[in-house]
């Protein structure tokens, strides 16, 4: 129990910066899922996920895991975001267009 406390001590929050989040979305994401996020063809709306559903599968492509139709087209755009990234993207999309 006491490593538990000691490593929850020790991890750094994430503070999401929405404007980062927003320079990253509009220069790459906006282009499949829409100026807002409102999804186009077959790529999924944003907007009406959670912060942590679009962090999760961020992480998922990341790291090479096949989640879905689109992996091929969205891992190669994940394979190089940081974890600050992922929190800035995921803030952004769920919170800017409410």
């Amino acid at each position: 129990m006491t490593a538990i406390i000691v490593l929850g001590l020790g991890a750094p929050a994430l503070a999401a910066d929405g404007v980062a989040g927003e320079a990253l979305y509009q220069d790459v994401c906006r282009n499949c899922h829409g100026p807002k996020a409102q999804g186009m063809a077959s790529f999924p709306k944003l907007s009406d996920k959670d912060a942590d559903y679009v962090a999760m599968r961020l992480e998922q492509y990341r790291a090479g895991e096949t989640v879905g139709p689109n992996t091929a087209l969205m891992a190669p755009h994940a394979q190089d975001l940081t974890d600050v990234e992922i929190a800035d993207l995921a803030s952004y999309v769920t919170t800017a267009f409410d």
